[in-house]
């Protein structure tokens, strides 16, 4: 039998991931069973989440506020109280589930049922431009988070695959009820 040793920052990112579980976002795969310590608030999940040093990790912010907009609220202080190399994450990942929020807006109403719209919170402090369509306002964006984070990584596909693969886990979670 295979086992895992898990190190300390396993041991929070299996933490953070138990806490989407229990909010209903299962977007990330566990790699060992952790309990949850105690309900997190939404403003420290945000920031644990942006912190992280696993990417994948990092990324489920982008599905966490699609399916739970009304968190848009304690990101303000997410902001504040996470570590300066992980504010970039999550300026740009919100802003990204924003875009993509109003890009899916009919699947996520189907699928998840109608949240609130997660207001525009970084568009100034990012540098970005008013657009008219999200397809535009992503590529800006994954432009500006590349320039601003000095790493040349795709990030309109990184944004795009968050939500095809959040769409897709709603999909099959339809699927099975049914």
């Amino acid at each position: 039998m295979l086992t895992y040793e898990l190190t300390l920052e396993d041991l929070q990112d299996e933490r953070l991931i138990a806490e989407l579980d229990a909010l209903g976002v299962h977007f990330l795969w566990r790699l060992a069973p952790v309990d949850r310590v105690d309900d997190m608030d939404p403003a420290r999940l945000l920031a644990s989440l942006a912190a992280s040093r696993d990417a994948r990790v990092r990324l489920a912010i982008i599905p966490l506020l699609l399916h739970r907009p009304d968190f848009a609220a304690h990101v303000p202080e997410a902001l504040d109280c996470a570590p300066v190399d992980a504010r970039l994450y999550l300026m740009c990942y919100y802003t990204a589930a924003r875009y993509l929020q109003w890009k899916y807006r009919y699947e996520l109403a189907r699928l998840d049922g109608a949240g609130a719209l997660l207001p525009d919170l970084f568009s100034d402090e990012l540098g970005l431009e008013d657009v008219t369509d999200p397809d535009d306002g992503l590529a800006d964006l994954a432009q500006r988070h590349a320039t601003l984070s000095g790493e040349a990584i795709n990030w309109l596909g990184t944004y795009q695959h968050a939500a095809e693969r959040w769409l897709a886990r709603l999909e099959r979670e339809r699927a099975w009820a049914t």
